[in-house]
């Protein structure tokens, strides 16, 4: 089992206080501005990939009054796997805490066969800010790889103060779904999704800058709902990862900055 933990600590700015890693992974501070709330940490890996009977371990305590954003090195290929691969995350995010976390795309390749499942809970003062985006697979490879995996079955809870406020169950096996049919991914290629909520926030003027944002990018269709009043889930559907990774990240850095400025430190 390959696996990693990491837990933030407070000084005068969100510190690392402990980590653990395992091959292929190593976690590095990306901060460019000490002075910055904002603890920015980056999960590098000597591993191309998720190979055969892979199992990623993964664990991430952002504590009371601390603040954190998660970054990947490269995109997330999984390759061809008889047993298949699997993924758990948990993540606790605490009081008045912050965590943003946009990886680099999925990109399950031929007979690729992946479970995952990340479990995140919050106080009713977190706030977080999650995303996550699969493409179809090596889309421009001669031979043609599109939806050519076997499967992918990646499940997200949400839990505030133990209760589920949010859950996407992602399962899609090519070869028994018609991705072409209506509800599902109706000729694109690429989906992604994120989700966002923050304390005594209406999100609604967040909302209607994305919706504004997005209405004007060409390739794709959205979908934005308020889960609650301080809460948001967005889907998008496009036929570029890359695309989709930086319209995410963009969000994600609005909200980093916003977090800086918050805690009254640029």
């Amino acid at each position: 089992m390959e696996r990693y933990s990491l837990t933030t600590g407070l000084r005068e700015q969100t510190i690392l206080k402990d980590v653990y890693f395992t091959a292929p992974f190593n976690l590095v501070e990306v901060r460019e501005n000490k002075k910055n709330q904002l603890l920015e940490m980056m999960v590098m890996s000597s591993s191309p990939g998720l190979l055969n009977d892979d199992c990623y371990d993964i664990n991430i305590e952002v504590i009371d009054g601390s603040a954190l954003n998660l970054q990947t090195q490269s995109y997330q290929r999984i390759f061809v796997s008889e047993k298949g691969t699997n993924q758990n995350m948990k993540v606790s995010v605490g009081e008045s805490a912050y965590f943003s976390h946009v990886p680099h795309p999925v990109v399950p390749h031929k007979g690729a066969k992946y479970t995952a499942k990340t479990t995140i809970h919050l106080k009713k003062s977190s706030t977080l800010l999650w995303g996550e985006i699969l493409t179809c697979g090596r889309k421009y490879m001669a031979e043609g790889e599109q939806f050519q995996f076997k499967k992918h079955h990646a499940i997200t809870e949400i839990y505030q103060e133990g209760i589920m406020i949010f859950k996407d169950n992602l399962y899609i096996v090519p070869k028994e779904i018609n991705l072409e049919e209506f509800g599902q991914y109706e000729g694109f290629t690429h989906q992604g999704s994120l989700f966002f909520v923050t304390p005594q926030i209406d999100v609604a003027q967040r909302m209607e800058h994305i919706s504004k944002r997005l209405s004007k990018e060409e390739g794709i269709t959205f979908g934005i709902s308020k889960v609650m009043d301080n809460a948001y889930a967005l889907r998008v559907l496009g036929n570029e990862a890359e695309q989709l990774y930086k319209l995410f990240t963009q969000i994600r850095k609005e909200e980093d900055n916003a977090i800086n400025q918050t805690l009254g430190i640029n």
